[in-house]
């Protein structure tokens, strides 16, 4: 009875984290769509100043278009603000970091994998202590699992990663493009 309680919980779990993993790609999706709005109305404002500037040019004094340029730049500016908001938005939801190289990061990461610049130390999560006891119901061992099968069932599944490199300094899986270790920053060239 307890593999048929494993399997029904191992398939829960994939159950939920498969759509925990829509419902965060459906957000990423409105969020670029919000990202690829603003920069259309980007494009409309440098328009509109460019415009300007050319009539101003064809009047033959360009502090005319000082009037509308400066508001415009003014609106752009407050523009990319918001797309580096809701770009903000995105890494958390996908639990990355943006290295100073311009590469994204699993938030995790210690050391760039490209640059090697390595990132400060998160700081720890505060503990909560909860009032009320909690209860755990103690681990009985079922005798009719062979020794074989119950380490074969205790065994997490393999990451995927690109084990083409491993680091020489601490043995972490590296992908092919790493130039650093992202674990211990070790340059892997």
């Amino acid at each position: 009875m307890s593999f048929f309680k494993r399997f029904t919980d191992t398939v829960s779990k994939g159950v939920t984290t498969a759509t925990e993993k829509a419902q965060q790609t459906v957000e990423i999706t409105r969020l670029n769509a919000q990202i690829s709005s603003k920069r259309k109305e980007i494009d409309k404002l440098l328009a509109k100043i460019g415009e300007s500037v050319y009539e101003a040019f064809k009047e033959k004094d360009l502090s005319l278009a000082e009037a509308k340029v400066i508001p415009g730049c003014e609106e752009i500016s407050a523009i990319y603000d918001e797309i580096a908001t809701i770009d903000g938005r995105i890494k958390a939801i996908r639990h990355e970091k943006e290295c100073v190289c311009g590469k994204r990061v699993p938030s995790d990461t210690r050391f760039c994998p490209s640059c090697g610049h390595p990132f400060p130390e998160p700081e720890p999560e505060p503990v909560i202590i909860e009032e009320s006891p909690i209860q755990v119901e103690p681990h009985v061992p079922d005798d009719s699992l062979s020794d074989e099968e119950s380490v074969i069932q205790t065994e997490e599944p393999p990451s995927i990663v690109d084990q083409r490199q491993i680091c020489k300094s601490c043995g972490t899986p590296l992908f092919a493009d790493s130039h650093f270790c992202p674990t211990c920053g070790q340059a892997t060239r």
